[in-house]
């Protein structure tokens, strides 16, 4: 995992809940015992902690049930070119954004667009969100739950424009490995060595460059 991460440890943050309700065991375990249901989920919609974004810049949303696929297919069409916008540009900007399990499977579709789109900035923030939780009772007329937490959340900006490097949380551009002339000439040995069902004839393809072939088992 490459990615630049700006930002204290995270830690794990105390869960609020609602002060009118008395709660002797905390949740959500003590919902599932009890067979609460949760009736609803929402977080906080907090400006992104990277300074200078534009409005309409194309924010992939990674959650712990999206699929990686699904996502990446998205934004690699955008920032490859092969979906442009009304003015028939392609996209040069995208941000991701995860909280809590989805965390892990943001900073994965990260690095795997920087593999498929070469040249992309990037920086990364960390933050905490808060999300919001309500839980209905499964008893007529009982109250019901509101819960508070804090979970640990991240923000990843790539751009096919330079950032600034002093960014904190700031990450150059992955550089390709660009193979040797001499690189290339070894797997032109081993290609031609494998194509031929002879032994022998490999061998003595081998002779020529030993470095370039693995041992053979006779």
């Amino acid at each position: 995992m490459n990615s630049a991460i700006c930002g204290t440890t995270m830690e794990q943050q105390p869960t609020s809940f609602s002060p009118s309700v008395q709660i002797s065991l905390p949740l959500p375990k003590t919902a599932g015992e009890n067979n609460f249901r949760r009736i609803s989920r929402t977080e906080d919609s907090i400006p992104y902690p990277i300074p200078g974004l534009a409005a309409d810049i194309l924010h992939m949303r990674v959650k712990g049930g999206s699929k990686i696929r699904s996502l990446l297919q998205f934004a690699a069409a955008r920032m490859q070119g092969e979906v442009r916008n009304p003015n028939g540009m392609s996209l040069r900007q995208v941000v991701f954004t995860g909280s809590g399990r989805g965390v892990t499977k943001t900073i994965t579709c990260v690095e795997i667009l920087k593999r498929k789109v070469e040249g992309l900035h990037q920086v990364s923030k960390l933050y905490y969100n808060t999300v919001k939780e309500v839980w209905k009772s499964p008893q007529p007329g009982a109250p019901g739950i509101t819960m508070e937490r804090r979970v640990p959340a991240i923000c990843i900006y790539l751009s096919k424009d330079p950032l600034d490097p002093q960014e904190p949380g700031y990450q150059p551009p992955q550089i390709s490995s660009v193979p040797t002339e001499d690189a290339e000439r070894r797997k032109g040995l081993l290609r031609t060595a494998h194509a031929h069902s002879s032994p022998h004839t490999a061998k003595r393809l081998c002779l020529d460059d030993s470095s370039a072939c693995p041992p053979l088992n006779l």
